[in-house]
């Protein structure tokens, strides 16, 4: 009669070894599960998208990037038609009414306030207004955003005061409110770009 040859049995430090690898192996899947898949639903929770059509159209129209777009309609309102800020601005780009009609008469078209809160009025003004101050500012964008949020005046005045830093943004804004408000557009814009890659067609550019 022929007996099976006996396996070794593996140690208590052979057993701990292997427990270890386990989690370390279960640690590493979790944690691509996180980066991969949890994270970036998590973020596009934060950063919901809407209105695509509309801002392509306008991005095109104005020659503006879509996600430069995003950055502002999202700092802005969060997405949100209605959104009316203290100082009056208006819908999702939060234009001011004497804006509006500014450039409304500029467009040739009639201007009633209340129009604001229409989002194809808002994303085209806010386009046209973002295509002003990119033009009047070499193509700035941290310099045309600092101008849309307090003005060109404003912007004009702290270029010629601070002049720009190394990444090309003003190297001081006294107003902490636009200070803050230029870096969260960039940030929201850079978040739309790798959260929404494919959302928009080629072709525009800021």
């Amino acid at each position: 009669m022929e007996t099976g040859t006996m396996q070794p049995r593996m140690s208590k430090k052979q057993k701990t070894t292997l427990i270890v690898l386990a989690m370390v192996a279960a640690c590493l899947i979790l944690a691509a599960l996180t980066v991969f898949w949890i994270l970036p639903r998590v973020m596009r929770d934060r950063f919901q998208l809407k209105y695509v059509e509309l801002i392509q159209k306008y991005s095109e129209e104005y020659n503006l990037d879509p996600t430069f777009v995003c950055g502002v309609i999202y700092t802005e309102s969060k997405f949100q038609e209605h959104a009316q800020s203290g100082a009056g601005a208006c819908g999702l780009m939060q234009v001011m009414p004497a804006t509006g009609e500014e450039i409304a008469n500029a467009l040739g078209e009639s201007f009633e306030p209340e129009n604001l809160f229409d989002p194809e009025v808002s994303i085209r003004y806010g386009c046209y207004y973002l295509r002003m101050q990119l033009d009047a500012f070499d193509q700035n964008a941290a310099v045309a955003l600092a101008a849309y949020n307090a003005g060109p005046t404003n912007a004009r005045a702290w270029v010629s005061q601070y002049g720009l830093d190394s990444r090309g943004r003003i190297a001081y804004i006294p107003y902490e409110e636009t200070r803050n408000y230029v870096n969260r557009v960039l940030q929201a814009q850079e978040n739309y770009a790798n959260l929404y890659p494919d959302a928009f067609a080629e072709g525009t550019e800021e």
